[in-house]
């Protein structure tokens, strides 16, 4: 299934066709089960397009930006081709390797203590929230959440555990970072 948006401006069937087209070329690349969700925004020096595989909770998202429709609709596929090859090579590399290496090794403890004193300066009536998005929840491993993290192209991921925690996976310089929630 492919749902495609367009925001800012009218979008032409030859265009909604073009991406049909495109979409083709990847569709053999997913499960069955996988659909897709095309978003294509009208922006200051062009258009922005954003392709999201939707296939059983997870997500693999390509994107880009360009002066023209056609040529950004090619850029956010080629995007979203390389994401799946990483996605493919992680999995085969891992059934090769066995294991992957425990996140904790990646990020060192927090060196000094933080009080609620600090926040006295901060005033929060200077804030204002842009964008409320609601998210349901998927169980998976942190190794799990990880490969989703990279594949929406994201700095942190919120996900349930398989232990039934809550849990925020973030890159952290060249490794990564687990909060959990109590």
């Amino acid at each position: 299934m492919i749902k495609i948006t367009a925001r800012g401006f009218e979008l032409k069937q030859g265009t909604k066709d073009g991406i049909d087209k495109e979409l083709k070329r990847i569709e053999k690349m997913l499960p069955e089960s996988a659909s897709f969700d095309v978003t294509l925004t009208k922006v200051k020096d062009g258009y922005k397009c954003d392709i999201t595989v939707i296939n059983v909770g997870s997500f693999i998202r390509g994107e880009a930006e360009a002066e023209r429709i056609e040529p950004v609709v090619d850029m956010a596929v080629d995007d979203l081709k390389r994401k799946i090859r990483k996605l493919k090579t992680y999995f085969v590399g891992k059934k090769r390797k066995g294991a992957i290496d425990e996140i904790a090794d990646a990020f060192a403890p927090l060196e000094e203590d933080v009080t609620m004193e600090d926040f006295d300066q901060f005033d929060s009536s200077s804030v204002e929230i842009k964008r409320k998005k609601v998210i349901n929840l998927q169980m998976m491993t942190d190794d799990e959440a990880i490969v989703q993290m990279e594949m929406l192209g994201h700095s942190f991921f919120v996900y349930l555990g398989v232990d039934g925690q809550t849990k925020v996976i973030y890159q952290r310089g060249k490794g990564y970072g687990l909060l959990v929630c109590e």
